[in-house]
């Protein structure tokens, strides 16, 4: 028998709005009046924005996070939109499934454990540098590890696969008449992806970036199995303030700083879906 539609919409979203105000709104708001304290100053303060923006160590982390995760969507958008086209429009769905399972089958692994797994690929006693070895010689070595790119390299592994899954999830509700259409009317491969698939797939393109962007500029496990952290990121810097002087106000100062550079950098990509939406 099915279920009476509910009479009051707030009954309906009213438990997920208080889901997340106790498990997201307010340990933010927690973490950025922390923040505002100081340890043996009384009220609130600025101080720690202010040591943050003096110190070279700390902005150079925050720019190398912003680059470690720019990079990665980048990179991982041009291999995502070609991709996507062709589990979309290329292949059968038998075989689209199956490629669908081994794009996404790497990932049922924790981060972590995937992580640890390129490392001992990657180090020079790994497979790579033992074929290194036997072809360039016995001093030939990659000295890729422990290195930004390293980094970059394992998490745009992982943007490959969420960017293509949103954007194969937008292209797969197109219509192929408009494809087909632009076909008979004389138009190329590419002009049906500049005027008929870009468009509509857009949406599902900045809803992938923007999430592996958040994963990326908060990432501490692959900065510091791949990267090594000699050139630490800001995740990385947060964790040692953590463990060397437990300086909790900022600590969470760095939260916060990457919460807003998060906001900053994501909200306006999501306005933009909003606009694509609202356009089509």
């Amino acid at each position: 028998m099915p279920r009476a539609p509910v009479a009051n919409l707030w009954q309906g979203i009213l438990p997920a709005l208080v889901l997340m105000a106790g498990f997201f709104l307010l340990p933010i708001l927690y973490t950025l009046g922390l923040s505002l304290t100081s340890e043996g100053a009384p009220g609130l303060t600025l101080a720690n924005y202010q040591n943050f923006m003096a110190e070279a160590t700390l902005t150079d982390a925050l720019l190398r996070s912003l680059i470690l995760a720019l990079s990665v969507v980048a990179i991982a958008t041009l291999i995502a939109w070609p991709l996507a086209w062709y589990l979309a429009f290329c292949v059968s769905a038998r075989r689209r499934v199956l490629l669908l399972f081994v794009l996404v089958a790497p990932f049922w692994t924790s981060f972590t454990i995937r992580a640890f797994s390129w490392q001992m690929v990657l180090a020079d006693s790994g497979i790579v540098g033992t074929v290194m070895r036997w072809v360039a010689g016995p001093d030939a070595s990659l000295g890729f590890l422990y290195s930004l790119p390293a980094s970059i390299f394992g998490l745009t592994l992982f943007g490959i696969m969420l960017i293509t899954l949103m954007i194969y999830s937008s292209m797969v509700t197109i219509d192929r008449r408009l494809i087909e259409a632009n076909a008979v009317l004389g138009g190329t491969g590419w002009t049906a992806f500049r005027e008929v698939v870009l468009p509509l797939a857009l949406p599902g393109w900045i809803i992938g970036a923007a999430l592996t962007f958040i994963v990326a500029v908060g990432d501490y496990a692959v900065p510091t199995l791949l990267g090594g952290g000699l050139q630490p990121v800001l995740a990385q810097v947060m964790l040692s303030v953590l463990k060397g002087t437990y300086d909790l106000p900022m600590a969470a100062t760095l939260a916060s700083v990457l919460v807003i550079v998060i906001l900053l950098c994501v909200a306006p990509l999501l306005l933009l879906v909003r606009g694509t939406r609202l356009q089509s």
